[in-house]
């Protein structure tokens, strides 16, 4: 993971393979899935179904463009040193060549939040709550009893990763979300959306949130330095993924 910091932003682009086999296998299905889900989450917001098929790609694009930034919310000093790897490159007849030298750097906490991956579905989440507020109390509460239980799934299964912060199964959030909204409803109008706030709500809240405010102590006594970063550092994690696929899953297992 190559990360570049300036002020209080960090880029961060995945470098391993995995991640690009991630991405083909993955997300370019979701991508093709994504018009007709989000074109479900913008029918709440009163948008013919051209112009919500249209914003729901735009949605998707941007959340994949601006996946690799991070806005540092806090820094924590854990006191002491530790030895990072940093890779740099030599030039050797005018080809870089990729070295890794150990580095003593003080040891520190970096908590930031990721745009694409975080800021974009939490803002996404908070309309459609609004908008379901607004047009249907019950929807509503149905939301927030899927919210509920896809927290409790998430904060349980979640779990301390030196050097990558809090990791939750991919599957546990969407799946507890998608299996708790065709249990209460089985209207893909509402269903889609309510599946798709309760997993990005839900992962935030068990497992970013929670889970991580209990093992932060962790981080700072016993891990390295750390960058923890709330829906992902350069891909996609539980949040975002959590969202599409129980949007999707919802999508499909409605009909």
């Amino acid at each position: 993971m190559e990360q570049y910091s300036k002020k209080r932003v960090i880029v961060s682009f995945p470098t391993h393979p995995f991640y690009f086999m991630f991405y083909l296998v993955l997300l370019i299905p979701l991508g093709l899935l994504a018009p007709s889900v989000f074109s479900f989450l913008t029918f709440l917001f009163g948008f013919n179904t051209r112009a919500s098929v249209v914003l729901g790609f735009m949605m998707f694009l941007f959340s994949l463009v601006l996946s690799p930034i991070n806005i540092v919310l806090k820094e924590y000093m854990a006191g002491g040193y530790t030895i990072n790897f940093q890779r740099k490159y030599v030039f050797f007849y005018g080809i870089p060549v990729p070295i890794v030298m150990p580095v003593i750097v003080a040891r520190k906490i970096v908590v930031a939040i990721n745009v694409g991956g975080a800021l974009i579905p939490l803002m996404i989440s908070s309309i459609i709550l609004c908008n379901l507020f607004i047009k249907d109390l019950g929807f509503f509460v149905t939301a927030l009893l899927v919210i509920l239980m896809t927290t409790i799934t998430s904060y349980l299964s979640a779990k301390a990763i030196p050097g990558v912060g809090i990791a939750v199964p991919g599957l546990v959030p969407p799946l507890t979300a998608v299996i708790t909204t065709l249990l209460l409803i089985n209207n893909p109008i509402y269903s889609v959306p309510i599946a798709y706030v309760g997993g990005v709500l839900g992962s935030l809240i068990g497992a970013d949130i929670l889970r991580l405010k209990k093992e932060f102590y962790k981080f700072i006594n016993v891990y390295g330095s750390s960058f923890l970063s709330i829906g992902g550092a350069g891909t996609f994690d539980g949040i975002y993924l959590s969202g599409i696929l129980a949007a999707a899953l919802a999508l499909i297992f409605s009909k």
